[in-house]
């Protein structure tokens, strides 16, 4: 195994791929070095490598060049999976090379009894299922997809599903559709959602996206769109899978060491925090304490009453993150580093990530430096007369906010 690993990573690849592009093919690669052929698992992984590579035919073709490259029963059952994907692109010779290469093996798809289905399953008319997610203001996630309905000869269903108005409203819609309708609908969510770009995702985690959401809604009429979507994602659910962003992201081993690495402040901008807020009276006895620390009565410096103050925050971020909202919190920063890498904005990922893997580590909530500064947010969004504003510079508090009553907030 450890010499068919070292040789894969020496493979070379004649078609053209940008840095980002040949690391995630080496991940690809890795990943496949450690699968049995033989396990159970494996037919589900290469059909979520299929949904992954579906619309990326040029990375498909660069795969089984490589794999070609020293040729095993892993390889040559990829090819097969991505056959189907590759022979209608422009990459049709990589293909007539790599089936050559495997055939030199005694690798071929019409001999390869082991795995017939899989022969069949390939061919140029197979039909793959497709998701997408969308991070639009006013959803929580906003997930489509577009499957193919059981049966020869039948059609596709297009599905959508996000949540509105808090927990309060699960919109989900399914509905007939062709594969052109589908990219229809992508751009129409595109041009009237400024900001919003489609990510394609695999179609097991848009699943794992649609019960998360589902149980996180708080009515409790289910229609019958929902339980036909519900039936429908129910085909590609592996809930025991942990979240894409994990195939995507690095392990992280100590996230508390890097958190004074992230800015706040740019990792936020422009980020619909509504669903991780509290309610007032979730607030009301933080606000309490923090107007006492204002108290005229007590004589302290104001070193000391802002050190009080960050002491407190972090408490209330402590005991207000705790539970199904630390749950959440860490949920909605997975996704925002799987997006923001998807999107190719690196560096908004390795925070974003940071942060989650420091809450999904069980790290102390009042250490988050993101977690503190959405209790003071909501703070301020319930109590709009202490809005803040920064501290006196002669204080030396330029990083410390001061409210019209007087509170100070780090």
């Amino acid at each position: 195994m450890s010499q068919k690993k070292s040789t894969a990573k020496k493979g070379k690849t004649e078609i053209p791929l940008s840095r980002e592009e040949a690391d995630e093919l080496q991940m690809i690669v890795d990943r496949l070095l450690v699968q049995n052929p033989e396990g159970e698992s494996f037919e589900r992984y290469l059909q979520s490598m299929g949904n992954t590579l579906g619309s990326r035919p040029h990375m498909a073709a660069a795969l089984v060049e490589q794999l070609s490259k020293n040729p095993g029963k892993t390889g040559f059952l990829t090819f097969c999976a991505l056959e189907g994907l590759i022979r209608n692109s422009a990459h049709k010779r990589h293909l007539k090379q790599a089936a050559y290469r495997f055939s030199q093996r005694g690798f071929t798809c019409a001999g390869e009894a082991p795995a017939p289905e899989k022969v069949v399953l390939i061919q140029g008319e197979a039909r793959h299922p497709a998701a997408h997610l969308f991070l639009v203001s006013g959803t929580l996630w906003l997930v489509s997809a577009h499957v193919p309905e059981p049966g020869p000869g039948s059609g596709y269903l297009m599905l959508s599903a996000f949540l509105e108005k808090g927990f309060d409203i699960y919109n989900v819609k399914v509905s007939d559709g062709s594969q052109k309708w589908y990219r229809d609908y992508l751009k129409t969510v595109t041009r009237y959602a400024p900001g919003s770009r489609p990510m394609e995702i695999p179609i097991w985690h848009a699943a794992r996206l649609f019960f998360e959401m589902l149980d996180m809604w708080t009515g409790k009429d289910r229609t019958a769109q929902i339980e036909h979507v519900r039936e429908i994602f129910g085909r590609y659910h592996e809930p025991d899978r942990k979240p894409y962003v994990y195939d995507l992201m690095p392990a992280i081993e100590d996230p508390e060491r890097l958190l004074p690495e992230v800015d706040v402040d740019r990792l936020l901008e422009g980020m619909d925090l509504s669903w991780l807020s509290f309610a007032r009276e979730e607030l009301a006895p933080f606000h309490e304490k923090l107007k006492e620390l204002d108290s005229p009565v007590l004589v302290i410096s104001r070193e000391i009453q802002a050190e009080r103050t960050r002491a407190l925050i972090r408490g209330a971020a402590d005991s207000l993150y705790a539970g199904r909202k630390r749950d959440l919190f860490r949920r909605f920063f997975e996704e925002r580093a799987m997006a923001f890498k998807l999107l190719s904005e690196e560096e908004k990922a390795n925070w974003a990530w940071t942060v989650a893997c420091h809450l999904a580590g069980g790290g102390s909530a009042g250490d988050n430096p993101v977690a503190r500064e959405l209790v003071i947010e909501a703070i301020e969004h319930h109590w709009p007369e202490d809005a803040g504003k920064e501290g006196p510079a002669e204080h030396g508090a330029a990083h410390e906010r001061r409210t019209e009553s007087g509170i100070i907030l780090p």
